[in-house]
């Protein structure tokens, strides 16, 4: 049983009988529960393998064993031993990870890239980085593939599971996006690509963690949380080649804004304080927190003397060099924070 609605990925439910004959018929969805009907007259050991795909497109896979009658010996005995029900292989887990923090840069230093020279001006050098994000954001979604295959199993009857499930209808949505910014780059206007930036981040909210009970609420917080990271991450990129103090206010209420939602899908997501200290995703989170900390307890003093206001006699060439020394630190810090909410959204949350 699930806490949400679930989809059978492939045959969803295999049950190998004491001898190793596969016993069990198609699975079927019954409300947040999967089953599958059993044909066997064996006594002994048997070993139960499941997997699902979450409606939030994240892979879950299990065994078990039941017992009719004696235990007996059973082919797939291995299977029950072969990590924790409910998460990702090890190899599935890195890639997973993998392919959002490529989807994420990818985001930022194309969406975040477009807005900032919308806020301070286009600037020709920049137009590489925008490609590369585009690029970016198209190869994440093949290792994402990837990815749930190695999660769950690598076979036909699964790879066509997956990619009929949400989660490759949102890839399909993702790559679509994708191509369409490569084709609107060519216009002189910006907002294009940004209300596709939106779109984006909203397909992103739909796969993120669900909140229970407010399946709504955690897509638009998810979306708008993606967005203000992907402006801040990706203005702080723009700001090493092309440095231009216009940016500040833009750089530090994209920000908050991450900070605050980020705030609200933790809470929405530990349930419990002890939550923080007893599961994988609670020091993941920590661990992302205690760098925001620190962005926050060094950005103050840098904004003032990379930003000052008024503005001192400095030579251009001067406070170009300075920006970029205070942008160099912050973007460093901004691919960690990309990288430690890359672990957080491939990791089971602990509600």
């Amino acid at each position: 049983m699930f806490s949400e609605t679930a989809f059978p990925a492939g045959k969803g439910i295999k049950v190998f009988g004491p001898s190793g004959r596969q016993v069990a018929g198609p699975a079927r969805v019954e409300g947040h529960v999967l089953t599958a009907p059993i044909s066997s007259t064996e006594t002994g050991t048997y070993v139960v393998i499941w997997q699902a795909l979450a409606a939030d497109t994240h892979p879950s896979r299990g065994a078990f064993s039941f017992v009719v009658g004696q235990s007996s010996a059973n082919p797939y005995l291995a299977a029950v031993s072969g990590g924790e029900i409910g998460t990702a292989t090890p190899l599935g887990f890195v890639l997973q990870a993998l392919a959002r923090w490529i989807h994420f840069l990818g985001f930022a230093l194309t969406f975040g890239i477009i807005a900032y020279q919308v806020v301070t001006r286009r600037e020709p050098r920049l137009r590489r980085l925008l490609v590369a994000g585009v690029v970016l954001l198209i190869a994440a979604e093949p290792v994402a593939l990837v990815a749930q295959l190695a999660s769950l199993s690598f076979d036909g009857d699964t790879a066509i599971a997956v990619l009929a499930s949400p989660f490759g209808r949102l890839l399909g949505l993702r790559l679509g996006v994708a191509l369409l910014v490569w084709a609107l780059l060519a216009l002189e206007s910006p907002w294009p690509v940004l209300g596709l930036g939106g779109v984006m981040a909203l397909i992103d909210g739909a796969s993120a963690h669900a909140i229970l009970g407010l399946p709504g609420a955690g897509l638009l917080l998810d979306a708008i949380h993606v967005g203000a990271m992907g402006i801040w991450v990706g203005g702080l990129v723009a700001l090493l080649f092309a440095p231009d103090r216009r940016f500040r206010p833009y750089a530090i209420g994209a920000f908050a804004v991450a900070i605050v939602t980020g705030v609200l899908l933790a809470l929405a997501h530990l349930g419990s304080p002890a939550a923080l200290v007893t599961t994988g995703y609670g020091w993941v989170l920590l661990v992302k927190a205690a760098v925001v900390a620190a962005v926050i307890s060094f950005s103050t003093p840098l904004l003032r003397r990379y930003f000052p206001s008024p503005l001192p006699a400095y030579s251009l060439h001067r406070l170009r060099g300075r920006v970029r020394m205070g942008a160099l630190f912050r973007v460093g810090v901004a691919g960690l924070i990309l990288v430690m909410a890359a672990v957080l959204v491939s990791l089971p949350p602990p509600r």
